[in-house]
């Protein structure tokens, strides 16, 4: 059996920003986990020998309880990362996040234009509150990432964030993957980019990040009976818990596969039958991918299928996530084709 090594904590489904692409249903943006779940959970985290924690929402700052979890969270080896929108740090807070070493913030940030961010998270003053946040942590010492998921109101903006980590000299990377609300609705994909949009900003990754090309537009798949990564790694050593308590594969991915005010996390990972059936999932499930020619390039997620889909399943690969697969492969062959004429 495999080992639990890494787990994401959603603290509270609230949050101070309404991002118009978020996978979170509005309707379920208004609850904390209980306290004293969250102490048994973290407990539990330390007897299995769990290394990494991720400490996510919403916005896990809100949570009453989010400066004791950093604390509790950090016993030897175990690493603490947060996943958060930077709006309401503060001096104060940075030093605390440096005082308990955490390994890593990861913000996003939509633009460097406020009025472009702003329309985004529907936060007016957000995109200065964010930015002040990653510039401070990065005085102070503490790694902060910044990611920069692409929409139709950033789309011709996002560049400036990644020249603003770049000035900073802190990762970032841009995604164009907008998939639609863990609870089927699909409200939110009238912001994901269109096929030529989404190749604008895979030209322009080609263009000017050769490191990201390299990660994620090179051949990956050389063996047909190897999974997919997006179905490999998925509960094979991590799970995440939503603020009710349940135990779902992923953040976006609404599939409960145990419940911790009735199971222990020991007894989830070792008896889930859910979960087992996830853990079994490879590329022979998906008959029609294997002898692919864009499998490479294909950005397929079990929960966007299943987020996508009227039946939930996350068998049915969206139309959409096949033709952006096809034609990043006709974009990626053309642009290495002209380098090899160039050189």
């Amino acid at each position: 059996m495999p080992k639990l090594e890494r787990l994401q904590i959603e603290l509270t489904s609230r949050c101070n920003e309404r991002c118009v692409h978020c996978y979170i249903p509005q309707n379920d943006g208004n609850q904390h986990m209980d306290s004293d779940l969250l102490w048994s959970v973290l407990d539990q985290c330390r007897d299995i020998g769990i290394n990494q924690i991720i400490l996510s929402g919403g916005e896990p700052m809100l949570h009453p309880d989010f400066w004791k979890v950093i604390e509790h969270a950090n016993w030897n080896n175990c690493r603490v990362r947060v996943f958060s929108n930077l709006t309401l740090l503060d001096d104060n807070m940075a030093n605390e996040l440096k005082k308990w070493k955490v390994h890593e913030v990861q913000a996003s940030l939509y633009s460097v234009e406020p009025a472009i961010h702003d329309a985004v998270t529907r936060l007016p003053g957000s995109c200065e509150k964010t930015k002040r946040g990653i510039e401070t942590l990065h005085e102070k010492g503490v790694p902060v990432f910044v990611s920069c998921p692409i929409t139709k109101i950033n789309k011709d903006s996002y560049p400036g964030v990644l020249f603003f980590a770049q000035g900073l000299k802190i990762g970032s990377v841009p995604d164009n993957m907008i998939m639609a609300q863990s609870n089927g609705n699909g409200g939110n994909l009238e912001y994901r980019l269109n096929i030529d949009e989404a190749l604008k900003v895979i030209q322009n990754v080609l263009d000017n990040d050769t490191a990201y090309d390299a990660e994620r537009f090179s051949p990956r798949y050389h063996n047909p009976d190897t999974a997919l990564p997006c179905v490999q790694g998925l509960c094979k050593n991590a799970v995440c818990i939503n603020a009710k308590g349940e135990v779902v594969p992923s953040p976006e991915w609404y599939y409960v596969l145990g419940d911790l005010k009735k199971q222990t996390l020991r007894d989830v990972w070792e008896n889930s039958p859910r979960l087992k059936q996830v853990q079994n999932i490879t590329l022979a499930d998906f008959p029609k991918c294997q002898s692919c020619l864009d499998i490479e390039f294909c950005g397929m997620n079990l929960g966007l299928n299943a987020n996508e889909n009227e039946a939930g399943d996350p068998f049915v690969i969206p139309k959409h996530i096949c033709e952006l697969a096809r034609a990043t492969r006709e974009l990626v062959h053309s642009h290495k084709n002209k380098q090899k004429e160039a050189a």
